[in-house]
């Protein structure tokens, strides 16, 4: 939350300097900025025996059993975030399925998985049979 409202400050700064906005612009960018950061807070990707699970806005689910998942890999979705693919068990034409990944555990993060954290991952992956396909750089 706090590179987001940096970058915010930068921009409202620059913005009054060279006059080309109002305040009122810059509280509601602050405001929205503030709101999106607190909807998307709390987010996490955990395992079990079971399976996975994803912690989104405080409620904890289950998404894939162990046994359900074909292969997966750890994946950036867009910019800041990162996820893991997963490509469950099915025919070559379900979707999602073993030729169509679905994203599962999407979370805020700004640079790239320390490698520690993305063995960790991997580790826990292959202990449950999962297959790692095309790792992040």
């Amino acid at each position: 939350m706090l590179v987001p409202l940096g970058l915010l400050a930068l921009t409202i700064a620059i913005g009054l300097r060279l006059r080309t906005a109002s305040l009122v612009v810059y509280t509601g960018l602050t405001a929205a900025t503030v709101i999106a950061a607190w909807v998307q807070r709390d987010g996490a990707l955990l395992a079990d025996d079971t399976g996975l699970l994803i912690r989104h806005r405080g409620r904890v689910t289950r998404s894939y059993r162990w046994a359900q998942i074909r292969q997966a890999n750890l994946t950036r979705p867009g910019f800041g975030r990162l996820a893991l693919a997963v490509f469950p068990e099915g025919g070559p034409w379900d979707v999602p399925g073993p030729n169509n990944a679905v994203l599962v555990g999407r979370v805020w993060q700004w640079r790239r998985p320390d490698p520690s954290d993305r063995e960790r991952v991997e580790a826990v992956l292959r202990a449950h049979g999962v297959r790692i396909t095309d790792p992040l750089p």
